[in-house]
């Protein structure tokens, strides 16, 4: 799942970047894009909305909402801050229809400004975004043709705006994620293969090229390009040493993003710097104290994970069995529990930590725990097997 999720992304934030960078004049719908004190005040509410304070980034676009309240962008922005809520808790369903409700009224009215202004350069912005979110998140839910379909809208709205405005400055993002994912994607995902006609040729090398280039010289880019770098070396190429690089720059440049620090955590562990797992997991849970419970919640689920099994291999089995427990226990207040592949993990962790601390009976039921969930095949299997040895 989370291989197709990042699919269609660089057809999200990328376009909105570019909107705040490309030239032209339309008719009566203003051309923010045209004003470079919006340019200025744009990039400082990304910013803000990157680092988790959506009341600042609003505050920053509130006069240009008021002098021009029925631009289409402004039901785009709703769309991006429901974005955040949904990113951070994939597993909880219950913001999905909001969310598909709000693309899919940002995609019409930038249809309806394309009616009046043929290839009006920020309709087609915000309907490659709309559909490109929207492709994204039907991937999450293994929604695969749907989402290909949707992708295919975003894809048309894109290659029109490459055409009407080209040379956009950070052209290299939207081109590196096009070339790396129309390769990889034909190539891992059958269903997906059926309806690949529609995706232009790809090539992984030239279009990690591509990101390198928009992580270090573009302007509003920047971000997403080095998220995408490093999502792209921890999940597909399986290179740790870069993927982490690009998680540390956007970890100090949005300290507050508990999304970037998980991603960072994870890949120390791959990288099996257990004690950096173990220093940066104590630091993040100690600022976490000042968030709402339930991304405090979010986030301790998956930190106390990578922290026990940190623990675990440093030989620390008390700490350890303690961080599993913690995880699971969290996890069991969270939305969609039974659905939560931690839940899973970390039940099968405790237990195995457990089983090593001579400590059978708890280790079962642990085990047990295990059965209990609705996904995780693999723990699921691996639980069974210690369950038998115990018996």
């Amino acid at each position: 799942m989370r291989l197709l999720t990042s699919k269609l992304n660089g057809l999200v934030l990328f376009i909105l970047f570019s909107l705040l960078s490309v030239s032209q004049s339309a008719g009566q719908t203003a051309a923010l894009i045209e004003n470079e004190n919006f340019k200025v005040d744009a990039q400082a509410a990304i910013d803000s909305l990157y680092n988790q304070n959506q009341e600042g980034a609003r505050l920053i676009l509130e006069p240009w909402i008021e002098s021009h309240p029925d631009h289409p962008l402004w039901t785009l922005w709703d769309g991006m801050e429901l974005w955040w809520t949904v990113l951070n808790d994939l597993h909880n369903t219950e913001h999905d229809e909001e969310f598909f409700n709000v693309m899919k009224k940002a995609d019409y009215e930038a249809s309806k400004l394309l009616r009046r202004h043929r290839d009006h350069p920020d309709a087609l912005i915000i309907r490659a975004t709309a559909n490109g979110y929207t492709a994204r998140h039907y991937s999450n839910r293994e929604e695969w043709l749907t989402a290909a379909n949707i992708g295919r809208k975003a894809y048309q709205a894109y290659s029109r705006l490459m055409e009407v405005v080209p040379g956009l400055a950070d052209n290299t993002f939207a081109e590196g994620m096009k070339r790396y994912y129309a390769a990889y994607i034909p190539e891992n995902y059958p269903v997906v293969r059926a309806v690949s006609w529609f995706l232009p040729d790809g090539d992984r090398e030239e279009g990690l090229k591509q990101l390198e280039i928009a992580s270090q010289e573009g302007v509003f880019a920047r971000p997403e390009a080095t998220y995408f770098l490093g999502n792209i070396h921890l999940n597909y190429e399986s290179n740790y040493k870069k993927a982490l690089g690009h998680f540390h720059e956007l970890v100090n440049q949005y300290p507050k993003n508990t999304f970037y620090s998980r991603l960072y955590t994870r890949t120390l562990n791959h990288l099996k710097r257990y004690r950096e797992v173990i220093e940066f997991a104590e630091a993040i849970l100690e600022k976490s104290a000042n968030l709402p419970e339930k991304d405090r919640n979010i986030l301790e689920e998956e930190i106390h994970y990578w922290l026990g099994l940190a623990e675990y291999q440093m030989g620390n089995l008390d700490e350890a069995r303690d961080s599993f427990k913690r995880s699971y226990d969290i996890g069991k207040q969270l939305p969609n529990p039974g659905g939560r592949p931690l839940q899973a993990l970390s039940a099968y962790q405790a237990g195995r930590t457990s089983e090593r601390m001579n400590n059978s009976e708890e280790a079962a039921q642990y085990y047990q725990k295990v059965l209990e969930q609705g996904n995780n095949d693999e723990a699921k299997r691996m639980a069974r097997q210690r369950i038998e040895v115990l018996n």
